[in-house]
């Protein structure tokens, strides 16, 4: 129960207004509610890609769904800002990141079929130290 309603209850009990006012006052902010839902968009699931090194942060990609549908066929680009030697240590571990199908990873995404880490891999570069690579919707 919200506040508000919680506290017209409130009122009520302690006798600072009728039950009638009371019912009025929960009518209203009823109304109120169902218009805010109307006009507040509902919060998109994003995308994020983070890549992170005992130095410094390598990659960190964020891609609202609605981004991801409209442009999946050019999600390459996104692959490309990976560093080519992170994505070969994936490729390795079996991840091409090439192949996943970004059309129908929007779709899973979207049917609330994906909810848990894609990708959560430790990586042990020569060059970087440790790097840890994450994809996960939120």
């Amino acid at each position: 129960m919200s506040n508000e309603k919680a506290k017209i209850l409130e009122m009520i009990q302690e006798g600072k207004i009728s039950a009638a006012e009371g019912l009025e006052l929960l009518k209203a902010l009823e109304k109120l509610e169902v218009k805010q839902e109307k006009t507040t968009p509902p919060a998109g699931k994003i995308l994020r890609v983070r890549v992170d090194g005992n130095n410094t942060k390598k990659v960190n990609l964020n891609l609202p769904l609605n981004v991801i549908k409209a442009a999946s066929k050019f999600a390459w680009m996104g692959i490309n800002l990976i560093p080519e030697n992170i994505r070969t240590e994936l490729e390795k571990k079996g991840i091409d990141l090439a192949k996943i199908n970004f059309e129908e990873l929007a779709q899973l995404i979207e049917q609330g079929l994906v909810q848990e880490k894609l990708v959560d891999i430790d990586i042990n570069d020569s060059k970087e130290g440790k790097l840890k690579v994450e994809v996960y919707i939120e």
